[in-house]
């Protein structure tokens, strides 16, 4: 009955998990470039409870119940929402805008809304909504100079960026889009910034993906499925606490009947 109780308890934990996981997708189910989450569960260690000879059957073993395992990112494209904003930035393909963060460090974004920012040297900065440098291919902030709005601004699908006036168009730069060996190892910073990791390896140009401009990738969080996994995982939590109970009043009449 102590197992029985101990096993149900590690389920309820593990759905409680998957249930705080599937909410927070849809808390972010509006937030630009989000990538959804699934957590993966694991058996523990099984118990040998009888050792039989090798010409009988195999020995039996009693489990011990579930633990949570790692948290997988799902990197699937997300929906293109066109705003028409000129410095709304969408990637299609694989791959990270990069943005200077704190402490010097570099985190890589899906999300592309982006502003200029009128620096008090004169200068023109391309930043993110929260006021963070966005990159260029060489790892440095995106400077513009003179007379400059977002209005004469054109970022071509390679990450070109153009500057057009009365006396004709002048490259400006190009956005830095990255990739890595195995995005799923990244380390989530916030809800839509990645930091790269030894697992993830070190960010690498992407050269097939498009730069769409006036447009937002979109969540990828299905919520149809999300709800159909919430209501799953649900049940599965019920049942478990099901067991418990079961098995305390088990433990009860046990008890009663001993003394």
């Amino acid at each position: 009955m102590i197992r029985s109780l101990y096993t149900a308890t590690t389920g309820m934990r593990v759905q409680q998990h998957k249930i705080d996981a599937i909410g927070n997708n849809i808390a972010n189910v509006s937030t630009t470039g989000y990538k959804s989450t699934r957590p993966d569960f694991k058996e523990t260690l099984y118990d040998v409870m009888e050792v039989r000879p090798a010409h009988a059957q195999a020995n039996l073993l009693v489990g011990n119940g579930v633990r949570a395992g790692t948290v997988q990112r799902i990197f699937t494209q997300g929906a293109l929402r066109q705003t028409n904003n000129r410095l709304d930035l969408a990637l299609e393909g694989p791959g990270f805008f990069a943005v200077g963060y704190e402490d010097g460090q570099n985190v890589y974004t899906r999300d592309g809304t982006f502003k200029l920012s009128y620096m008090p040297n004169g200068q023109v900065r391309l930043d993110n909504m929260e006021g963070y440098p966005v990159l260029d291919q060489y790892g440095q902030p995106i400077i513009f100079y003179g007379d400059i709005s977002e209005d004469n601004l054109t970022i071509n699908q390679d990450g070109s960026i153009y500057l057009t006036n009365e006396y004709g168009s002048f490259y400006q730069g190009t956005l830095g889009i990255y990739t890595f060996a195995d995005p799923s190892s990244l380390q989530s910073v916030r809800a839509s910034y990645f930091m790269a990791t030894e697992g993830s390896g070190q960010p690498v140009q992407a050269l097939n993906t498009r730069v769409i401009q006036g447009y937002l990738e979109q969540s990828n969080v299905d919520m149809a499925k999300e709800m159909t996994e919430l209501i799953i995982a649900q049940r599965a939590y019920q049942l478990n606490s099901r067991v418990v109970q079961t098995a305390d009043e088990m433990e009860k009449q046990a008890n009663s009947l001993r003394g």
